[in-house]
């Protein structure tokens, strides 16, 4: 078969149905619309031939499918590994008559984003097949059946003589079935493949089986590792150690009606001291911004207002508040489209719709935390400003206002959010909380607080190593419960001080598979990360999805559907390399896809996944929604980013429409007059863009 129609019907078989340009883009990039055209309608034809007469793949104006009578055996492997049928696989693979690659034989350098895609597909199909072979190893292994279980691993070895997994599988298996000397030789056979192609010697648990062997050992199945249980002490300490000059700062701001910023270094509890100060006042509510929020206009105020709404299911709100707040919270709207915002006199309108809608529901609210401000979009910002604004220039009376604290990294505010709280500071409306590092008397406070034997004679090695900063002391201690060191002498090999990024590796490394898979699938997906997306994405049983969940949560890497903490999101995306980021960002992209995700969130993912083709529809649709809310620097920069990829596949003439949209846009954009804070009230002016 013409190595253009193979990758046509595989691409169909996993992907399933595909807009038709996207799938003519990959396949012909460098090519003028009307060659593309003309291309794909030739290989239609030449696929009919083949088959006499008979149709593979359904057309429309749009759309290419698989016809319903066509079987591909990557598409039924695809199957299989959504449904664990692990013998179905292996099955699957030996009717093949082949273990090879996926299109083995096929190059498509000429094609980079079609390349990219197979890159992916492939290791997708090869973990299908290697996870299948662990299963069934493991299966046959549990029932003592060495015979069925050798034989598979003589096929994986020979598939892949550079697996270590395999390699292992072997040397065990020949020594289990009563034969040293072939266990011997096939490891010898496995350091010089790892030597001679990889340059690296076995791995400590192999050398560990080997030395076994030699010995005469028993070696019997790895038994599962156990991981201590955490106390609860040490997943969320009872005390709020060493802060009470920050309290006093909080209470002082509270109390003369300010508006309350608390800033530090990651991990020195802003979130903590934020909310239990809160609890301390009355009724409070909380919401966050999350990593990805800035490229999504409005995402984290919509976050926010939704927070909101669920609490108070008894505030009704006007039809007219409704209509405007539907432009970033659809749920809101009636089947009747939203207007466009084509003046200022209809920005206007919305935002003081925001604003009086806020009023509504924060009504009775005695203070309002807002975590990682540090991730606010630009839009949220804007709004949330002309609110605040307009609150204290009208005087709304200061008991139907709650005090809203801001949380956010010191030194990571984005200019306009930085900008923001300047100026909020300067005419005496906000202040700024900074906190420090623990001391050594708070470190000691709140080790005696964990009730953990062993723990207070580490406090002046703990203040050392940790900078006396709360998560990296919390960490350090996880790392000494589940080493059993706690109540030894303090550990001569540890990271350098204060990084805590490699005690969180560690705990990475002891996660199942899966597990760290779901991990990773979350720190791509960043704040629209849904555990309904896994099963389809990773293509995994909910049961299977539940149980990665389960053991994220009891590590406490994840809390819900979010991490723990930004350092745990940063050590997760650490470990994902460029061939897993792409090939995760398809899978979410093809997963939100159907879900109506807002375009620049997919364009975003198509992009990362290096398909860049798919991601255009998207871009265009954002620059088009941005538009419509008077967004005109993020829509300018869709287009540019569209018209950059434009020109990279030769269609000029759409390139510079494309260009000419952005110029537009960015001619469009005007800076309106600034309203200051404390000023008279001046209803008509927006903060800047």
């Amino acid at each position: 078969m013409e190595r253009r129609a193979a990758a046509l019907l595989a691409y169909l078989g996993l992907e399933g149905p595909s807009s038709k340009s996207s799938i003519a883009s990959l396949l012909w990039p460098d090519s003028p619309p009307v060659t593309v055209r003309n291309n794909m309608r030739q290989l239609l034809r030449r696929l009919r031939l083949l088959c006499g007469g008979v149709e593979l793949v359904e057309a429309d104006s749009e759309r290419l499918a698989l016809a319903p009578m066509l079987q591909l055996d990557v598409a039924s492997l695809r199957a299989a590994a959504g449904t664990h049928s692990y013998d179905g696989i292996l099955d699957l693979l030996r009717s093949g008559g082949s273990g090879g690659a996926l299109l083995s034989g096929f190059h498509f350098d000429e094609c980079e984003e079609l390349a990219r895609w197979l890159d992916g597909a492939r290791a997708a199909v090869e973990g299908w097949v290697r996870n299948a072979r662990e299963a069934e190893i493991q299966r046959h292994v549990a029932d003592h059946a060495w015979a069925p279980a050798l034989a598979l691993a003589q096929d994986w070895v020979q598939q892949e003589p550079e697996s270590e997994q395999a390699g292992r599988h072997l040397i065990r298996l020949h020594y289990l079935r009563g034969d040293r000397g072939a266990a011997l030789s096939a490891f010898e056979r496995l350091r010089a493949t790892l030597s001679h192609d990889l340059g690296v010697s076995p791995m400590p648990d192999t050398l560990s089986l080997v030395r076994q062997i030699e010995k005469g050992s028993q070696v019997a199945r790895p038994a599962p590792v156990s991981r201590p249980a955490l106390p609860l002490t040490v997943l969320r300490p009872p005390l709020l150690a060493g802060r009470e000059s920050a309290w006093r700062e909080l209470q002082e701001g509270f109390d003369a009606g300010q508006m309350l910023f608390i800033t530090g270094e990651p991990g020195t509890g802003k979130s903590r001291l934020a909310e239990e100060f809160a609890a301390a006042q009355g009724r409070w509510t909380r919401s966050e911004a999350r990593p990805g929020d800035q490229d999504v206009p409005f995402a984290s105020q919509a976050r926010a207002f939704r927070i909101q709404l669920a609490r108070r299911p008894d505030v009704t709100l006007p039809d007219r508040l409704r209509a405007e707040l539907s432009r970033f919270v659809p749920e809101l709207g009636d089947s009747r489209p939203t207007p466009p915002l084509v003046s200022e006199a209809d920005e206007l309108r919305f935002f003081e719709a925001h604003a009086e809608a806020l009023l509504l529901l924060l009504e009775g609210e005695q203070v309002v935390v807002v975590d990682d401000v540090q991730y606010w979009d630009n839009a949220s910002a804007r709004l949330f400003m002309y609110a605040f604004t307009q609150y204290r220039d009208r005087r709304v009376p200061i008991h139907r206002l709650p005090c809203f604290i801001d949380c956010y990294r010191r030194d990571e505010l984005p200019a306009y959010s930085e900008a923001n709280v300047r100026k909020l500071v300067d005419v005496g409306v906000a202040r700024v909380i900074d906190l420090s590092p623990l001391s050594i008397d708070g470190v000691r406070q709140l080790l005696g607080s964990l009730e953990l034997p062993g723990a207070e004679a580490h406090t002046e090695a703990l203040t050392r190593y940790t900078g006396g900063n709360p998560l990296y002391i919390v960490e350090t201690l996880k790392h000494l419960l589940e080493t059993d060191s706690l109540h030894k002498d303090w550990p001569h090999r540890l990271p350098p001080p204060g990084r805590v990024g490699p005690l969180i590796q560690r705990r990475l490394e002891r996660l199942s598979v899966l597990a760290l898979q779901v991990a990773q699938l979350a720190a791509c997906a960043g704040s629209n990360f849904r555990a309904a997306h896994i099963p389809e994405a990773l293509e995994v049983s909910a049961a299977s999805s539940h149980a990665a969940l389960s053991e994220l949560e009891a590590t406490q890497l994840l809390v819900g559907e979010r991490f723990s903490h930004d350092l745990v999101l940063e050590t997760v995306q650490a470990t994902i390399g460029k061939a897993v980021g792409r090939f995760l960002h398809g899978r979410l992209a093809a997963v939100l896809e159907r879900e109506g995700t807002p375009a620049n969130l997919l364009a975003h993912h198509w992009l990362e996944a290096g398909q860049e083709a798919r991601a255009l529809p998207h871009l265009f649709a954002a620059a088009q929604a941005d538009e419509e809310l008077r967004l005109l620097e993020q829509a300018a920069d869709h287009h540019a980013r569209a018209a950059a990829i434009l020109e990279a596949a030769g269609r000029h003439e759409e390139a510079a429409r494309t260009r000419a949209a952005e110029v537009r846009c960015r001619s469009r954009k005007a800076a309106p007059p600034v309203t200051e804070v404390g000023s008279e009230p001046e209803a008509a002016r927006l903060p800047p863009a």
